[in-house]
């Protein structure tokens, strides 16, 4: 493919992601009925939507939530929107999308005195064999301000989820925190909400970090300590050192405890990250999964262990390059640049490639290019190697620059959530890097 027009697609696709984002921020023109369960959701201002796509499981899931974990990724997107608009009115735009978010968020925080009402009047219309769906009413009724931040999921119109989901989660605040230490990175104002949701959950990060909760692939029998949070929550920790306020011995002792903890991550027998601490497996294919890499790109340390600098990373990623070039029959032995899955035992919605993950792959080769001041020839290998995951994912996105949350293994169709928000944010992102990246050139 030639460079020019790789580049002419990457802006096309550029304009169609951001396009997208914003229909899923604010969404208060969509109404969303669970008519089984009596939920009318109409989406407040600031609400994030991780998919615009009305869908019962049937087959197509239902992300028709606020996510805390992806509403933060796909905000700091919208941070970085902020600070690169070169017209006043855009810039405007993004940092109004910016305030209602924070100002959603924090209400989130807050106890919700209608959710025992919304989940009584579920049970009084759904079907008794739907009643499995539903949380327990003693569950909704003993959330405080602290256990709220461990929600994974709300309403868009800032009610509470109540639904069964895998609880608690604690790499949701940590990563709030990080999109708001962007936004103010890049010049946003530090208006009384923001700084009140930035303490508490930076607060809320110091408390929990290290201890064992669900991960973010959400499984329910994975209650246990996660690379890809403890990382976040290390990362919320060192961007935001600035913000420590009367707990500096507790702030500290936390991110030790998170740098000590991290390094139990690494398999020397594999010479790899892994996901969970106390992974095992027959082979090293066992113990791969590409949260490592997006643990990585998330967290975005500026230097030393566990970020780009850091070897073992660039050979984990080495290796889970290999097994889906391997594994996923789409990537017909690609080697360079193969689209990439989680993990090889992955069954989710068939087990196919995830656009978030290899957009991260490709982003964290531009961020290596980007941080090699002096070796101008490594900086051109890694750009180009950062192009192969574009050029490979080119060939799996629709005319209409559509992007869902995977693509089929076997034939490279868009399957499991559709419009996912997370899929959009993520190739801003990676794009973002790459022309940061060839600027250097």
């Amino acid at each position: 493919m030639e460079l020019s027009e790789l580049n002419a697609w990457i802006a096309r696709q550029t304009g169609v992601c951001v396009a997208a984002i914003a229909q899923a921020i604010s969404a208060t023109h969509l109404v969303r009925r669970r008519d089984r369960f009596g939920q009318v959701i109409i989406p407040a201002l600031g609400s994030v939507v991780a998919s615009p796509v009305f869908a019962d499981w049937d087959p197509q899931p239902d992300y028709f939530f606020h996510w805390v974990r992806d509403s933060a990724l796909v905000m700091r997107t919208v941070a970085d929107l902020m600070g690169d608009a070169t017209r006043v009115i855009e810039r405007q735009c993004w940092q109004r999308h910016f305030e209602n978010f924070v100002r959603f968020s924090l209400k989130l925080t807050e106890p919700d005195e209608h959710s025992s009402v919304a989940l009584c009047r579920a049970r009084d219309v759904c079907a008794e064999s739907d009643q499995r769906f539903l949380r327990s009413r003693t569950d909704l009724d003993a959330l405080c301000e602290d256990t709220l931040l461990a929600e994974p999921r709300f309403n868009p119109d800032g009610t509470l989820d109540i639904f069964c989901w895998s609880r608690p989660q604690y790499d949701g605040p940590a990563l709030r925190a990080l999109a708001c230490l962007r936004y103010l990175a890049a010049g946003g104002d530090p208006f009384d909400e923001l700084v009140r949701l930035l303490h508490r959950d930076l607060q809320f990060t110091v408390a929990h970090a290290g201890v064992p909760c669900i991960g973010p692939w959400e499984e329910t029998d994975q209650n246990r300590y996660h690379y890809y949070v403890e990382l976040v929550q290390l990362a919320a920790l060192v961007h935001g050192r600035t913000w420590v306020m009367h707990d500096e011995t507790n702030w500290r002792d936390a991110e030790q405890k998170l740098r000590d903890g991290l390094e139990l991550y690494w398999e020397k027998g594999y010479q790899l990250f892994v996901p969970m601490r106390s992974a095992s497996a027959e082979t090293s294919e066992g113990v791969l999964d590409a949260v490592t890499l997006l643990a990585a790109w998330d967290a975005d340390l500026p230097n030393g262990p566990h970020s780009i600098a850091d070897a073992r990373l660039d050979k984990t990623q080495v290796a889970i390059e290999a097994l889906f070039a391997r594994e996923l029959p789409i990537n017909r032995a690609r080697w360079v640049g193969p689209v990439l899955g989680r993990s090889r035992q992955d069954s989710y919605f068939g087990g196919g490639a995830w656009y978030p993950i290899t957009l991260a792959a490709a982003g964290l080769c531009y961020r290596r290019a980007r941080r090699r001041e002096g070796v101008r020839q490594l900086r051109r290998e890694l750009i180009a190697r950062g192009d192969a995951y574009l050029g490979t994912i080119r060939e799996f996105i629709p005319a209409d620059g559509a992007l869902s949350e995977q693509i089929d293994r076997n034939t490279g169709a868009q399957t499991s959530a559709h419009h996912l928000t997370w899929s959009y944010a993520a190739f801003i992102s990676a794009a973002r890097e790459r022309n940061l990246a060839l600027a250097m050139q």
